[in-house]
């Protein structure tokens, strides 16, 4: 498959969902500074959700540029990556309108979780389409950020019951964790 293709699309749908979600914030009700305090949990929300799809999307570019060949199953991994993605402005509003709903922070949560692990799968995929390029797409691997994630997955299942905000929290630890083990130079990568 065209691989200029698949990333044209992808890019595509990123933008359009990042542009939906920053159309859900609201004008301030007030012209005071607490009018716009009062939206704080969708702009929080927002933060949170924008942060992690900026992430994620740097990664998909590392992970993209290191592979020579996008396969069917490949292409279908993405779409799957990019479906989950999508349903991010619906959970960014609802757990913004609800916040203290177990409901939505699970399932804020649970889909960046799935989301999470769609990733993985495609990782999985382009590294083994990609015998010659594994050691590179290898690097978006660590240990710690494997064990973290685990980790931070059950901890925020029990945390979010006692408390709905944890999934805020969580999640932007996350993305600290995802900037962190960011292969070194995937800033000096350019396409082939």
């Amino acid at each position: 498959m065209n691989k200029s293709r698949v990333e044209a699309f992808t890019d595509a749908i990123v933008a359009i969902i990042m542009t939906i979600m920053v159309l859900e914030l609201k004008t301030p009700e007030g012209s005071t500074f607490q009018s716009f305090l009062n939206e704080k949990t969708y702009f929080i929300a927002y933060l949170i959700s924008f942060f992690l799809i900026a992430t994620t999307w740097y990664n998909h570019h590392y992970l993209f540029t290191n592979s020579n060949w996008i396969s069917k199953r490949a292409f279908w991994a993405n779409c799957v990556w990019l479906f989950l993605m999508s349903l991010t402005p619906v959970s960014t509003a609802w757990i913004s309108k609800f916040p203290r709903s177990l409901s939505a922070a699970y399932l804020y949560f649970i889909l960046y979780t799935l989301w999470g692990l769609a990733f993985e799968i495609l990782l999985s995929t382009l590294i083994k389409d990609n015998p010659t390029q594994a050691s590179r797409l290898k690097l978006m691997r660590s240990r710690g950020k494997n064990i973290f994630e685990i980790s931070s997955f059950v901890i925020g299942l029990i945390l979010i019951y006692f408390i709905p905000y944890a999934s805020f929290v969580v999640l932007a630890v996350d993305i600290l964790v995802w900037i962190i083990f960011t292969p070194k130079n995937s800033d000096r990568i350019t396409t082939k």
